[in-house]
């Protein structure tokens, strides 16, 4: 299924269950452009190299592997496909740091690639974006989703903080006119709020409390954000979650256990771990 415009106007009538089988493929990109649309994200755009052959997940929350060069001397290289039909660097090539992101658009005639990349102290990526100028070269593969509407669904609900900010994004812009959904987001500042087109029937809750703060520990707030839902509209629906593992975790038990919430109707995906680099 393409991943346009075109790919959520019959959300409800996907099968959950479907998943077509990933095709590895690597490809180089070449950066076009860098833009600070937020004080906390950045937009980077890149024209993929053999964009052609890239293929498409299907799913509004796909991400790619960005690969960046291991050091200030060393050219981004990536995986070819070898004779016994494994990807591999007979070359010899040093491995390339990399980090998932999501596909923020994908514009299959130009080969454009638009990735929006949280700005974060000490991350692999997001010190890159953070320094990025257009003709940085950097290494993508075939992209995975998640995002599946169970068939029937009559409305959706996603919950993220910053950094599922760009799937649910595309998602809004996707889905079909009047579908029902509601969003909370949860962001570093005010200024990280955004305006996203979206023809759905959108309620949008914007919650300006991520990052580290001085009276509480930790960076979100997305399980208190959750437990403040006592109910959920009518009728079968899906629920998406993104954002730091353990929160997400006791956001789907707030759904599923207190809320009686279907488990299989729920997607809660962890994005990265208080903690630990994002690998």
């Amino acid at each position: 299924m393409p991943a346009n415009a075109e790919a959520l106007s019959g959300a409800a009538d996907h099968d959950h269950d479907h998943h077509d089988p990933y095709f590895e493929d690597y490809f180089l990109a070449e950066t076009t452009s860098v833009v600070r649309l937020t004080p906390s994200m950045i937009r980077v755009v890149v024209k993929v190299d053999g964009g052609e052959r890239l293929l498409p997940s299907g799913h509004p929350d796909e991400w790619v592997r960005l690969a960046l060069s291991p050091d200030d001397a060393t050219p981004v290289t990536i995986p070819v496909l070898m004779e016994n039909g494994k990807w591999g660097r007979p070359d010899g090539s040093k491995h390339c740091p990399n980090r998932p992101y999501t596909i923020r658009r994908w514009d299959a005639e130009r080969c454009e690639m638009v990735i929006d990349i949280v700005v974060h102290e000490g991350g692999v990526a997001a010190g890159w974006a953070m320094n990025a100028a257009v003709g940085d070269v950097v290494g993508i593969c075939n992209p995975e989703g998640r995002f599946w509407m169970p068939k029937g669904s009559e409305w959706l609900l996603m919950l993220t903080d910053i950094t599922g900010l760009p799937a649910v994004a595309r998602v809004l812009e996707e889905l079909a006119d009047g579908f029902k959904v509601i969003v909370h987001v949860e962001v570093p500042s005010d200024a990280d709020c955004q305006d996203i087109g979206t023809v759905a029937d959108a309620d949008i809750h914007w919650h300006a409390c991520h990052g580290p703060r001085d009276e509480r520990p930790g960076y979100t707030e997305l399980s208190r954000i959750a437990g403040e839902i006592s109910s959920l509209p009518d009728g079968p629906g899906y629920i998406y979650i993104a954002g730091e593992a353990r929160a997400v975790s006791d956001c789907r038990k707030h759904f599923r256990d207190r809320l009686g919430f279907d488990k299989d109707r729920i997607d809660a995906i962890g994005y990265w771990i208080e903690g630990q680099a994002r690998v």
